[in-house]
Formats: structure tokens, sequence, C-alpha cells
């Protein structure tokens, strides 16, 4: 059997998840060696179920019956939750529900310095904000009466453009407020900016990464409780990539009076970390308790065509449903199937990557300095608006079909004076002291000893500031010809290709539909034949 790098560090977590609670909480004596491993498997499930963001696991009646004979589920510590059929982790479990609970009080609640809510009428908009569907202008009405707003929809739903009618509303009705944008990543900091860039009122608000904006430090974040942000109304695109550890820091660090609006897609991948927040908080029965301050967008306004389609067949219908419509896609469509009976990296990738690295190879040559070495601004966004026409992406970082098979194949070398000149790079940890986040994409200029990286850097304000950065400076670096999904997420680009090798059901579906929502235009899908992966199981 093929197992993911996540499925086997969840799996060597498991195995000593269990060491511990038999050295420390060992279930009842009078349990059976047959009880004792079904136990083990469940501590696996559910540390794997943790692994992937999940804080908890449905279980069955029979497993029930054995956990209340462990004594993990009353006996003092208690290590287990049961609610329901879902089991959890005790410590999670009560983390997310005062997180929970802290958000719905919040929702509840009306913004600060806005008018009573018996005194809003209830259909007064700015003219401008009329071409509004009534999913979004429930949306601007709610940032009117909730300290706390959750937006949710998937892709071309118009959830950025509803973000802006909604600060539009506030800053029309509230006056001068102190707003904040932010993101988990920079990529996605960066899209939700540019997204806002066409109206003047929201052109200069500061957008910036949630871990810069909490000032992160090794030792956690210096924006707490203690010393809060100065804001009354933040705006955090991506939640579905928020795990419960940056979610706590950030209401720890919000004023209760500020307002928080939440904005994401629930069928994304979950965050890395331990939580899938957005998740959670988007089940139905929780939904409910926020009343009309949780708002879903449905219409889709962006022509995407099949990638529209099958996306919406992956999320309601599953991977098989996915497959087969694949297979009987015309020539025209934005979505190809390529099915491969090679375990090698088809040549058609490799080609076109390398096709692509010598064209950002020459464009390199249109960047210019000023007397002080520091890049032009329109050339330099022009030549990292590049990195949004295509990329390669792959769900594993090792193996066959993996990112690190395919930089071998095409850039030599670890030193980054020795890559080739228009090497997409991907800065993999976040430095404040530049202004790069973990996710970042620069490209490699120069070479040898003049060798250095264009990054578009964030300072924490409004705009963007270009700057070419010695590779020494940078202190996890990498090639980005191609990406992991996980790596990919909050980005968007015109043109994806998936390498698609056999993956763990659990992972699955929500790393493809991960994938193919990067696509604005054009998706192509490599995949390996059935009988060819059967030959690797």
């Amino acid at each position: 059997m093929i197992r993911s790098e996540g499925a086997q560090r969840s799996l060597q977590l498991g195995d000593g998840v269990m060491a511990m609670l038999r050295r420390r909480r060992p279930p009842a004596a009078d349990l059976s060696a047959t009880d004792q491993q079904a136990l083990e498997e469940l501590v696996q499930a559910l540390t794997a179920a943790l692994s992937a963001g999940d804080t908890s696991l449905r279980i069955e009646e029979n497993q029930r019956e054995l956990l209340e004979r462990s004594g993990w589920l009353t006996d003092p510590p208690q290590v287990m939750v049961l609610d329901g059929d879902q089991l959890h982790w005790t410590r999670w479990h009560q983390a997310m529900q005062r997180l929970e609970l802290e958000l719905i009080d919040r929702s509840h609640a009306q913004p600060s310095g806005s008018l009573k809510t018996d005194s809003l009428p209830t259909d007064s908009l700015p003219p401008d904000l009329g071409r509004l569907n009534t999913e979004q202008r429930a949306a601007v009405q709610a940032i009117r009466r909730h300290r706390l707003v959750m937006v949710s929809g998937g892709p071309g739903t118009g959830k950025t453009s509803t973000v802006q009618a909604m600060l539009l509303q506030a800053m029309a009705e509230r006056g001068a407020l102190r707003i904040h944008l932010a993101a988990p990543t920079g990529k996605a900091a960066r899209r939700l900016e540019e997204a806002l860039q066409s109206d003047a009122r929201t052109r200069s608000l500061p957008c910036t990464t949630l871990h810069r904006l909490l000032e992160a430090r090794p030792s956690g974040f210096a924006r707490n409780g203690r010393h809060p942000l100065n804001l009354d109304l933040l705006v955090v695109d991506e939640a579905s990539m928020v795990d419960l550890n940056l979610a706590q820091a950030l209401l720890s660090a919000l004023p209760r009076e500020a307002q928080l609006v939440l904005v994401g897609d629930a069928d994304q991948l979950p965050p890395i970390g331990v939580g899938a927040v957005w998740r959670h908080l988007q089940h139905p029965e929780r939904r409910h308790c926020f009343g009309d301050a949780a708002i879903s967008l449905h219409r889709v306004y962006r022509n995407r065509g099949e990638l529209a389609r099958l996306g919406s067949l992956l999320r309601d219908a599953g991977e098989e449903a996915f497959w087969n419509a694949c297979n009987g896609l015309n020539d025209g469509a934005n979505v190809t199937l390529q099915i491969c009976r090679d375990r090698r990296i088809p040549d058609a990738v490799t080609q076109t990557l390398r096709h692509r690295l010598a064209e950002l190879g020459r464009a390199t040559a249109d960047l210019s300095t000023d007397a002080e070495g520091q890049p032009n601004p329109t050339t330099s966004a022009e030549l990292l608006g590049r990195l949004d026409d295509l990329i390669v992406l792959c769900p594993r970082r090792r193996g066959s079909w993996g990112v690190e098979a395919l930089h071998r194949e095409l850039v030599q070398g670890d030193d980054p004076a020795g890559w080739p000149e228009g090497l997409p790079v991907l800065c993999s940890e976040n430095q404040m002291d530049l202004g790069l986040a973990n996710g970042d994409l620069g490209l490699a200029i120069g070479r040898g000893a003049s060798r250095r990286l264009l990054f578009r850097c964030n300072d924490g304000h409004a705009g963007s500031l270009y700057r070419l950065i010695h590779p020494a400076r940078i202190r996890q670096l990498e090639p980005a010809l191609a990406l992991t999904i996980h790596k990919a997420q909050g980005s968007e680009v015109d043109n994806v290709i998936v390498l698609w090798p056999p993956q763990e059901a659990q992972e699955s579906s929500a790393l493809l539909y991960t994938a193919m929502t990067r696509a604005r235009q054009q998706l192509i899908l490599y995949r390996l034949a059935p009988d060819v992966i059967d030959g690797m199981l």
C-alpha cells in the first residue's frame, strides 16, 4: 500500500500517543487483547483525523461501548470525550468549544459606533452597491448589525466584491475606522489586496498575513490580550486555512469591541495545523447559532466553464463521478484529462516547464534598477505577474510524481547561485525583517555572484515594495516550478497542471478540489492508468 508522507507521520504519531496513554492512563485491566487492539486502532484513527485538521472522529455503537469500558471517557484524567457519535480528544474539544462560543457571542453583539439596530433601515445601501445580489446584500446588512460576520462561498461567487461592499458600507455609516485586511498566507493576502484596488476608498487599506499582523515570534505572538491590536474592523480571507491555535491567538489579540469578518470556502483543504475551524463553524447546526451573521454565497459570476461544473460535481458527488465526467469531456473544454501509463513524470510536463523557464529567463532582462540598485516597480510587477500564468501542482512533495522529483529533473544542485535565471523560487519561512511570508514566490535574477532574488515584500502598510534580495539572506529557499497543493492554497493562476498519483482516500477529494480551484482558465490533469496504479499497490 502506498502511504503519503502525512499518513506515515500520522501513523508514527498514533503509535507514540498510544504508548503514552498506556503509561499515563492505562485502559481498564479486564479488557481482552482484541479490545486492546480495537482501542489502539481508534487512537490511530483519531490521531489521523487530527493530522488532517479534524478534531473528531465518527464512531460506531460497538466502539462507544468499548470506550465506556476502557475508562478513558470518565476516569480522571479524562483523555477523550464523546459528543453524540463524534469522538474527540478532550483538550482540542474544549478549546474548539470555547472558540465557537466566543465567536457566537461576538456575532450577537452590535458593532461599536453603529446606529441602534431598530433605527437601521432594512434596504438603505449606497447607490454604487445596488448591483449586489440578495445574498451579497445580506452580507452588507450583516456588517451593520453584527460584530462578527461569516461569509462563505466557492470560487467565482463574488466573495471579494462582497467584502469590498461591506467595507464601503461600514466606512460610509461609521466614519473613520481603523481597518486591516489579512490572510493566512502572503499569496492570499496579496490577492485580496489586488482585488480591492478598484475603489480608491479600499485601495489604501493595509493588508498582511495573519502572522505579520500578530507579530509572530519564535516564542509565540507579540500581539495578545495584554498587547491588543489597535483595530476597529478586521477582515480575514481564506479562513479555511486558519487552524485552532492561530484562531485562538487572533481572538486573544482582537479587542472585544472590534468587528471581525471571516471569509472562506469550507470545501478547501483543512489547515496543516490542528483544528479545521472554518469547516467546524460551517456545520449546519453551528451556522444556525450565528443567525443572519452567517451568509453563504451561491451565485457564480465568473465564467469558468467545465472548471465550475466539475468542481461542483467533485464537491457534491465525489471522486468517482468526477473522474467519469472527465473521461467524457470534449476537445474545447477548459479541463483536460491525460491518462499515463508511465510512472515517470510525463514528457509533456517537463517540456512545458523547460519552455516556461527559458521564457522567464529571457524576460528577466527587462528588469531595470535605479541608481541605488532598487528594482523598477513597474517592470518588477510585470515580471512577478508572469508567475500567475502557469503552475504545476503535486499532492506530494516526495515520490515519483512529487515536487522534488520534478525539480531534480529540471534544476541542478541546491545552491541558489547556480539555479537557472528566471527560475521561480519559494520562501518557505516567515521572515518579517525582509517583509516575506512563508509561501511567497519570487524569481531568480542574474547569475553567479550577481544572483539576486526578486520578491514583492510587505512592510505592513498598504502597497507593495519590490526588493532584490541576496539568496544568503533567505533562511528557507527552494525552487518553485512546481508546488504542493497545500503550498498553492490561497492563490489563483491562469493555467494549472496537476500530477495525480494514487492518493489516500482520506485526503484525496479535498486535495483535488483545492488543486482545480486554483485555475482561473485552464486545468490539465495527468493521472496514472488504473492498471499501473494496481501494480504499485
